[in-house]
Order: structure tokens, then sequence, then C-alpha cells
């Protein structure tokens, strides 16, 4: 959902994860971004309040930051459903805290949580290990974290966790074409 250059509209969905009690969120630059041809100025944003039961639509967002060549952005929950400001510091919400993805190694375990569209309407959660370490240009040592996890289209944007559940990295699927293992983009907010 996002609101465009005619009003409400309804575009695709993806996954995000909550880093912040005041509202912030981490999700993929695509997912932000569905068609970039719109103006989107706002996102829907829906909450899962059990596993199996679809997220509930909460508030909206706007995108804060965002990095196209990481596939990386921060939205900032802005409005309720009603599109009337809500007060960051009164949002009180659940979040995922920030892990250090330099910390892992190959062979460690990683969590994935999303919403790929062969999983239904309910949350799904798959399990691998990191599968090795990638480069790129202008990033500083590690640029992504290579896993065995299968990582659906929906997935993007969702929680990659470690065994503790501190927040690693953010999935994407690799490449295009369908490749059913996906990349971590291993460097956010640290």
């Amino acid at each position: 959902l996002f609101q465009g250059k005619d009003g409400m509209q309804g575009v695709g969905i993806g996954s995000g994860t909550l880093v912040s009690a005041d509202g912030l969120i981490l999700t993929n630059h695509h997912v932000a971004f569905p068609d970039p041809d719109q103006g989107v100025t706002h996102l829907g944003v829906a909450l899962t309040t059990r596993s199996d039961r679809p997220p509930q639509p909460a508030f909206v967002a706007t995108v804060v930051a965002d990095d196209e060549g990481l596939d990386l952005a921060i939205l900032r929950i802005s409005h309720d459903l009603d599109l009337r400001p809500v007060r960051p510091a009164e949002l009180n919400l659940p979040f995922v805290p920030l892990g250090d993805s330099d910390s892992l190694d190959v062979g460690d375990e990683i969590n994935i949580f999303g919403y790929p569209g062969i999983g239904g309407d309910t949350v799904t959660f798959t399990r691998g290990v990191v599968s090795g370490f990638t480069r790129d240009a202008g990033v500083q040592g590690r640029a992504w974290v290579k896993t065995d996890t299968t990582i659906a289209g929906g997935n993007s944007g969702g929680t990659a966790v470690d065994e503790t559940g501190l927040l690693m990295g953010v999935p994407t699927r690799a490449g295009a074409g369908g490749d059913a293992a996906g990349d971590l983009p291993a460097r956010w907010g640290r």
C-alpha cells in the first residue's frame, strides 16, 4: 500500500523489521520503492501479533534513508491508518535489537523470518547457515553474507537473526531469475 499521485493504492507486499521502539523499520530498497515511477510517499505497515495469523494493518511509514546499491531502506512510522501523525516517542513498539554482522563466521546458524508469496499470509521461518561472504565496491570488508537458507520472493526485507535473536542482516534474493538461496546485506545500522 502506498500514497501515490492518485491517492492510496496497492502495489505489492514485502517484509521489514522494527529496529527501534519509536518505529524505525529496516527493509530492502526495492520493497520501499516497489514502483519508482508512482511517486511513493507513504507505505502501509502491518504488524505481526501472532505467528498463526496474518499481519494486521496498523500504521503508515515514510522512507527516511535508502541505498539502492545495497538494496536497503529505513522507514519511520509517521501516521496512523487515518493519516493522522503519530508521536514516535509514544509508540513503544517491540523491536529486534541490532547485532554486528562482522561477528558472523562460516557455518554460523542464521534464521530468516518474512512473508514470501509461497508461504501464504502468515510469517514464514527458515533456518540455514552462513556459507560465505562477498565484497562490493564502496564497502570496506564484507558487504554481503551468503547463506544456504531459502529466501523466496516476498521474504525480501525481512529479518535475518543469529541464534541469540540479534538482527544480522536483511534478506534479499541474489541475482535475477529466481535463485532460491539468497544473500544478506551485512553492513547497516552499525
